[in-house]
């Protein structure tokens, strides 16, 4: 029996980042208020299961946020993560182009160490600790992925 490794990434559609919140690999997310929805976000389908919705928001010309909020159906498979990083890497590479970002943002809870190793793996350095950041707390680790260097 052949397994489709694949993962779908598709614009969200109505339901999803309800589904993720609620099922969200982070326990935390379901308190946090629910966001208005950038227009640039995505929901991750491997096996017919939502295992993550994400994307980039822009906030300045050129400079963007990325974020992304997984399942726990993402754990289920060991695999998971070497597909994922694949697929979340190239549409955030795509992403990139689209938007024409120079500079792009991420933020991670200090005390997530899988998210951590994740979002360096996408290539994101230089964390900067917002302390007390989220409504726990707990800090956020800024950090950023740099498309175009200034050579000025």
């Amino acid at each position: 029996m052949e397994i489709d490794m694949q993962i779908e990434v598709i614009p969200i559609r109505d339901g999803d980042f309800e589904y993720v919140k609620q099922n969200c690999v982070q326990r935390e997310v379901k308190d946090y208020p629910t966001p208005a929805i950038p227009a640039h976000t995505y929901t991750c389908i491997f096996d017919e299961n939502i295992v993550a919705v994400g994307g980039v928001s822009l906030f300045l010309p050129g400079v963007g946020e990325a974020w992304i909020c997984m399942t726990k159906q993402a754990r289920k498979d060991g695999v998971f993560g070497i597909i994922a990083h694949r697929a979340i890497k190239d549409k955030l590479d795509a992403l990139a182009v689209e938007l024409k970002l120079r500079r792009c943002e991420a933020q991670v809870r200090a005390d997530f160490t899988k998210a951590i190793r994740f979002t360096e793996a996408l290539g994101f350095t230089n964390p900067y600790e917002r302390r007390f950041y989220f409504p726990d707390g707990t800090s956020s680790l800024l950090y950023e992925k740099l498309y175009h260097e200034r050579t000025s």
